[in-house]
Formats: C-alpha cells, sequence, structure tokens
C-alpha cells in the first residue's frame, strides 16, 4: 500500500468507523528478557519501554528493557556505584536515583537517562537545591530521587534533607532550577504523574497546570476499624486515585487498598481483600483498569479477577505471573516464573480479545481513535508504532488501518 492510499484509507475509516462492544481480554505470554538476578521493576511505557534495577555483581545497576532489544543497563555518572530506575516516558527517557554509595535508594541523587540516538543512554543529575526550609530551619540538601515522568517530559521526585530519609516533592528539570512543590501546596510525598499532569501523593493530588491541590482524606471506617492515613500511588488521567489505606490497628493487619473517583469517592478496590501487613502494588491506566494487591480490576466490563495467571491463554499456561502494569492497551508489563523451565523472565502479557485499535481506551472503535493514532503518529510519540519495530514511518499507518478493520476480537 502507497502512502497515498494509506491516508485516503485512513478516510475512509473515519467515513464508516463503528462501535465494537469490549470484553475481558485473555493474555498471551511474550518474553523480553530472561534473567538470573535479583531485580525490581519501577514503571513500564505505554510504547513498550520497560524500567528497573537488577543486581550486579552486589552492585543494584538501573536498566531499561523493550522487546526487541532486551535488557539495556543504563551507565553510571563517574565516580557513582549504584542506581535503580523508577520511571520511563513513550520516548524512552528514564528516571531514577544514583548513589556513590551501595545504598542509592536512601542515599542517592535524583537521575535522568536520556537515549542517545545510538541506542545507548545519556545520563543526567538534575540542578538540585543548596539548601530548604524545614520545620527545623534551614537544612542542606543530600540528595533524593526523580520517581516519575510522563509523555510531556515532566519529572517530579523529591529532595533530601542533609542526614534524614525524606524532604519536599520536586519537580525536576533536565537543565534549569528545581521547583519546590511543597511551598505550592503539595506536603506529600510524590509517588506518580498522569499524562496530563496530574500528581499525586499521601493524601494529596496536585494538578501541576493550574496549581490546585485537592486533598483525598481518609476512606470511611470499614468492619469497625477506622483509617489513619492513606499512601496515593497511581493517578490516571480522569484523577482516579488508587491508595494504600492504613487502618488503625495495633496488629499486623494494616493495609487495604481503595481506590479514590472524582465523582464517588473513597471504595475497596475488592469488599472481601484481607488487610496485609506491608504496603502491596498499585497501578492504573487511563481506562480505569486497577492492577493492585486485592485484584485486577476491568473497569469497562466491571469485573474483578484476583490476578493475570487465571486469564493466560493455554499456550502460556506454564507461567506464574506477577502483577504488573497495565497499560491503556491493556498489555500488561511485569515479571515471570516458567514452571516448565524454571527460567525467570521480563514479560509482556498481550490481550488477545481487545482492540489493540482502540487508542482511546474506551473500549469503542469510532472515529477518535482514528484522531488519537493521527495525533500520536504526527507528534511522534512512539505509541503509535503499531508494528512495534521502535520507529514511526507509513508502515505504522498501514497496521493501524488493518487492526482497525479487523476490529474487536
Amino acid at each position: 500500500m502507497t502512502r497515498s492510499t494509506t491516508i485516503s484509507s485512513l478516510g475512509l475509516l473515519i467515513a464508516s468507523c463503528g462501535l465494537a462492544a469490549a470484553e475481558v481480554p485473555t493474555y498471551r505470554v511474550e518474553v523480553i528478557s530472561t534473567y538470573e538476578t535479583t531485580t525490581f521493576l519501577g514503571d513500564a511505557s505505554e510504547a513498550g519501554h520497560l524500567a528497573g534495577s537488577q543486581t550486579l555483581t552486589g552492585f543494584l545497576t538501573p536498566f531499561v528493557a523493550r522487546q526487541g532489544d532486551g535488557v539495556t543497563h543504563l551507565p553510571l555518572p563517574p565516580g557513582y556505584l549504584t542506581g535503580m530506575a523508577f520511571d520511563v516516558n513513550n520516548s524512552g527517557v528514564v528516571v531514577g536515583t544514583v548513589s556513590e554509595s551501595t545504598l542509592p535508594f536512601d542515599l542517592g541523587e535524583p537521575a535522568i537517562w536520556t537515549p542517545d540516538g545510538a541506542g545507548g543512554y545519556t545520563v543526567t543529575i538534575p540542578e538540585q537545591f543548596d539548601t530548604l526550609a524545614s520545620p527545623l530551619g534551614n537544612l542542606s540538601v543530600s540528595g533524593g530521587q526523580a520517581v516519575a515522568i510522563n509523555d510531556a517530559g515532566v519529572i517530579v521526585g523529591w529532595s533530601r534533607y542533609q542526614g534524614f530519609q525524606g524532604g519536599p516533592t520536586t519537580r525536576f528539570f533536565e537543565s534549569g532550577c528545581p521547583i519546590n512543590l511543597s511551598e505550592l501546596g503539595f506536603t506529600a510525598t510524590v509517588h506518580d504523574i498522569s499524562e496530563n499532569g496530574l500528581i499525586a501523593g499521601g493524601e494529596l493530588v496536585m494538578d501541576l497546570a493550574t496549581g490546585q491541590v485537592t486533598t483525598l482524606g481518609v476512606p470511611s471506617a470499614a468492619g469497625g476499624v477506622a483509617f489513619t492515613f492513606v499512601e496515593s500511588y497511581a493517578v490516571n488521567n480522569d484523577a482516579e486515585v488508587v491508595v494504600a489505606a492504613h487502618r488503625a490497628t495495633s496488629t499486623n493487619d494494616k493495609w487495604l487498598t481503595y481506590v479514590n473517583r472524582p465523582q464517588s469517592g473513597y471504595g475497596p478496590l475488592n469488599p472481601a481483600q484481607l488487610p496485609t501487613r506491608f504496603v502491596g502494588f498499585y497501578d492504573n491506566n487511563n481506562r480505569g483498569d486497577i492492577a493492585a494487591t486485592g485484584g485486577v480490576l476491568f473497569a469497562d466490563e466491571d469485573v474483578l479477577v484476583p490476578g493475570f495467571d487465571g486469564l493466560l491463554e493455554p499456550g502460556s499456561a506454564e507461567w506464574d505471573t506477577d502483577l504488573g502494569f497495565i497499560k491503556d492497551d491493556r498489555r500488561v508489563y511485569t515479571t515471570a516464573f516458567n514452571t516448565t523451565t524454571d527460567e525467570n523472565a521480563l514479560v509482556v502479557l498481550v490481550p488477545e480479545h481487545v482492540c489493540i485499535a482502540d487508542l482511546t481506551g474506551d473500549g469503542a472503535l469510532n472515529v477518535d481513535d482514528i484522531d488519537e493514532f493521527v495525533v500520536r503518529f504526527l507528534a511522534g510519540d512512539l505509541a503509535a508504532d503499531m508494528d512495534s519495530n521502535g520507529i514511526l514511518n507509513v508502515d505504522d499507518i498501514d497496521a493501524f488501518v488493518a487492526v482497525f478493520l479487523a476490529g474487536c476480537a
């Protein structure tokens, strides 16, 4: 198909597209890379990058992985020993922390890794504060973490007070002065950022575009036990926030997973969930799906399942999968264990029965999906890389037309 006929095909789609019903997907497992060392995952991008850290020769080392590329271990600045990668966007920009010690999580500095165009990465330590006001007076700053990045390149994290484990939420830049977001009303520690610039942490959500801060509070008491506070871990474009809610108990059953929605407030992800001793896994996407301790919610269908293992296709039944990062196209990036080969692997769970062309994530194929593809393609957004070869060209238009015409399986 030529470029002109491809673009004409998009026009025909606009004229003829219809709605398609959504259904809970089943999944096949595709291996990104096997591994034999301790591995921690940070997050994944819509374009298929997976960021995390692995222990190599006794030192934590940040990495980014993608199908076809395998694992790329990220460079450290001269003199630095360790690092961790926490998030990655569709352009492959990774954020995290690096340290001259063996304790990057506790003693590291914020770090940004940028693709160099030749298959490698350059690392930058963003500009940091010299001192910050604190309840104990002005304190020097000794580092921190860059914890989240969106496709607009907005980077948020926190700065560490000298001698302490925490500090204020900070907006970092690859070049330029940082911004202390606690001075603007976001007094919690940030954990996530949405594509439209909402940040979440503690009981707070802040819209970076307007500066508005919303206080979520805590859920109503459950089973006669009140909640003392929440930690917000995931936020989507609709300000739906997945939180770990802390119960007012002296025993080990402290945490439950709750969801706060602007229209309805708090509700449990899984009313049958048993409280847990430790904080677990939390993620959501822009169509309202949630993968978290307590279960996996498919929002369009209003179906809650225990996890992904029960949704695997027969050809992938040998895999024991963990909870993972669920993207708008319902692909899931996670770790898994092959019970047949005894291998551990970074994997992507590929949905078999969803609309791959449903780029808006609303469960229907219509003109909005075509518009979304055109916007992403013209912007150079790898979320439009429909043939998953890492580049955008006319083949991706062909592929989109084909999957759109195929409809929802």
